[in-house]
């Protein structure tokens, strides 16, 4: 259970994010940044939280481009001082799960994980909605496409490669602007709708994992932004989210790399779309083109 908690804290942003709605341009996952007198190209990496290095095995391109790069750019620095804030954002204040929640969802959540887990659901009831949603759909991850022993998650692996490297390390922002899109802004009764959405559908977890992870190892961005969650997400929370978010790392990024080259891993779909990262550093007047993912 410990193991799929510390899973979870780092799933938390794609899980809630990877399900929004919008227009991709291209659909590539590895992009080439240039122009405007950069001495130096910098690649952006769209990762999807539950894959791992193992993935990355299979990408010489991913590998070249992290290669040439000096410094590893990630959404947040991941290491050990996310947990404490993640967890107390996580745990509900003078309540409990199964007091938040209808009875009819919680008896539907707690049959859920008892035929998928074996566990009680009271083993939860201090977590908010949004938390248990996550937990369930590591479970999923973990027992249907289960990782290999020692295999490291996409961010996380390209960052400690980085320290293995020399590389210099940034991360774009702070946990607690994750804790606030994924948590904050969301009432309880909302994250609830949520959650009775995702054991709502008529396909199970499993499958629309599965989909998810095809769409992804396809690099069809399109796909993975149409599943799932299409549309219940509402514009201003996936304003927080994503676009928020995104604009606030483009005024950071052309003063990375303006001197030196870096090797961007952020969420996938922080990359599609008017309001993403590709888009938005065209319109600055960089020259961002996609990379074939075997040969760089």
């Amino acid at each position: 259970m410990k193991k799929i908690l510390l899973w979870a804290f780092y799933a938390l942003m794609p899980a809630g994010t990877l399900f929004a709605q919008q227009s991709s341009q291209e659909n590539a996952l590895l992009w080439k940044v240039t122009g405007k007198q950069l001495k130096k190209p910098t690649y952006l990496f769209g990762t999807y939280h539950f894959l791992t290095n193992a993935f990355i095995d299979t990408l010489p391109a991913v590998k070249q481009a992290y290669q040439q790069t000096d410094m590893v750019v990630g959404e947040l620095i991941i290491d050990s001082s996310l947990q404490k804030p993640m967890m107390e954002a996580a745990v509900l204040k003078g309540t409990t799960l199964k007091e938040v929640l209808p009875d009819t969802l919680y008896t539907k959540a707690a049959a859920w994980f008892k035929q998928e887990a074996g566990m009680d659901l009271t083993n939860l009831n201090q977590f908010n909605p949004m938390m248990v949603m996550t937990v369930a759909m590591m479970i999923t991850q973990q027992k249907y496409f289960p990782n290999k022993p020692g295999e490291i998650q996409l961010d996380t692996y390209f960052q400690q490669q980085g320290t293995k490297d020399g590389k210099k390390l940034k991360g774009l922002e702070t946990v607690e602007i994750q804790v606030n899109a994924l948590f904050k802004q969301l009432t309880i009764e909302r994250q609830a709708a949520l959650l009775n959405d995702l054991f709502s559908r008529p396909e199970s977890l499993q499958s629309q994992l599965e989909v998810m992870n095809n769409a992804y190892i396809r690099s069809d961005m399109d796909k993975l932004q149409s599943l799932m969650y299409e549309g219940a997400y509402r514009p201003e929370e996936m304003k927080v989210m994503l676009d928020d978010r995104n604009s606030d790392w483009l005024r950071q990024l052309p003063a990375l790399m303006k001197d030196q080259s870096l090797f961007v891993a952020v969420g996938a779909l922080h990359l599609t779309g008017k309001a993403g990262l590709v888009q938005q550093l065209k319109s600055q007047g960089y020259t961002v083109t996609p990379v074939n993912l075997k040969k760089l």
